[in-house]
């Protein structure tokens, strides 16, 4: 019994004096309290790095002052390229609609990306960054107001071969010296 005693003691006493550091929480920001949608730690962890992931990849020279001084077009597809849809492919679509409708949820959702942005990601793959960066070029010139059809567009070949190549556009050249020397002969 007084060694459960002494045992019981001991353990107590050793989680008493542990690191509180890493026990501490944060506490949670009061300004947020009544928010639609709460992003969890996890969520906002992925969301930042796929975040940093695609502005490397659109944006891999961007500087602050010439996102400063971006168009309205730009800043919108910036917006949609490197926030809204990273955050998309980790919640979903109506999520993200939910934080956008919420001023208290969007403004939570900027405090866990600013708590989690990392500077040193993995970059994406040559393919996926090629096919997104050719996606956000597309998106730019139709927010612009230059016309970019959706559909495939097919590649029509109005050259149709004559097997024997006599007498055809192919031979226009030797068509034309036979119809001009039977002309002389007559």
């Amino acid at each position: 019994m007084a060694k459960q005693l002494l045992l019981t003691g001991l353990l107590l006493s050793i989680t008493a004096c542990g690191n509180p550091q890493n026990t501490k929480e944060e506490a949670f920001p009061g300004q947020f309290i009544g928010a639609d949608y709460l992003l969890s730690e996890q969520n906002a962890q992925r969301w930042a790095n796929a975040s940093r992931q695609a502005e490397q990849c659109i944006y891999p020279n961007l500087t602050r002052i010439q996102k400063q001084h971006f168009s309205k077009e730009d800043a919108y597809i910036h917006a949609q390229y490197v926030f809204f849809y990273p955050l998309e492919k980790i919640i979903g679509e109506q999520y993200v609609k939910m934080i956008q409708d919420d001023e208290k949820s969007m403004g939570y959702a900027q405090h866990q990306f600013k708590k989690y942005k990392a500077d040193n990601v993995e970059k994406l793959g040559a393919d996926e960054c090629r096919l997104l960066q050719e996606n956000a070029r597309n998106d730019l010139a139709v927010v612009k107001g230059q016309y970019k059809s959706g559909m495939v567009e097919e590649i029509k070949t109005d050259t149709k071969k004559d097997p024997d190549g006599v007498a055809t556009n192919e031979n226009k050249f030797f068509f034309d010296i036979i119809k001009w020397g039977t002309a002389l002969l007559l």
